[in-house]
């Protein structure tokens, strides 16, 4: 059977902070020398990685040791650690941290034909697009399957294995990943929302 045609769909917008939230990070995060850098460098890495979008602010590992879909999207003051890999298109919120030696696996081999090897199941549908939402943080070698979203605010633990999409403001570990409990309560979820996320009012 022929490998069919690698068919992407096209990356959604990365979930956005507000613009109180954006300047207070123009101030905290960088100053004015490294902004410029960063200004005449993010070109040059949009094209280098194929991305379709990279926010203002964005950092990434020194070393640019990153893989992504061709395609993915990065929001404002995300930051991306060495040894991040996708190859599937990824979209990810303002603010998210993306901590060193995270992956983005699977969905790229099917097991489940009579007759065909796994080394020859070549799905037949483009890769599903994996989402980090606002504010996330994505722990150190957390692995993450293709197609989940991690939902705005939640934090995933070191080592995780995420199988399935994590609700939003909830804190997950293990293998596979769990629920351990919730990084607000709900009136602190709506404070944090309003002074953070964009479109949520004041």
């Amino acid at each position: 059977m022929a490998r069919p045609p690698n068919v992407r769909a096209a990356a959604p917008e990365p979930e956005r902070a507000s613009e109180v939230t954006i300047a207070r990070c123009r101030v905290e995060v960088e100053g004015r020398g490294k902004a410029r850098i960063r200004r005449l460098l993010v070109p040059l890495l949009r094209r280098c990685y194929r991305l379709a979008e990279v926010g203002e602010g964005f950092q990434w590992a020194r070393d640019g040791r990153m893989r992504f879909g061709h395609g993915s999207r990065v929001g404002r003051y995300a930051y991306v650690g060495s040894g991040f890999e996708a190859h599937g298109i990824v979209v990810i919120g303002d603010l998210c941290l993306v901590s060193a030696g995270c992956k983005v696996i699977g969905a790229d081999h099917v097991f489940e034909r009579v007759g065909t090897p796994t080394r020859l199941g070549v799905p037949r549908m483009p890769r599903p697009i994996t989402v980090f939402g606002l504010d996330c943080w994505i722990g150190r070698d957390a692995k993450i399957m293709e197609g989940v979203r991690v939902g705005r605010g939640a934090v995933v633990g070191s080592g995780a294995l995420v199988t399935r999409d994590v609700p939003p403001y909830t804190v997950v570990g293990g293998v596979p990943a769990r629920v351990l409990r919730d990084r607000f309560d709900a009136d602190d979820i709506a404070r944090h929302e309003r002074a953070v996320a964009a479109g949520a009012g004041r």
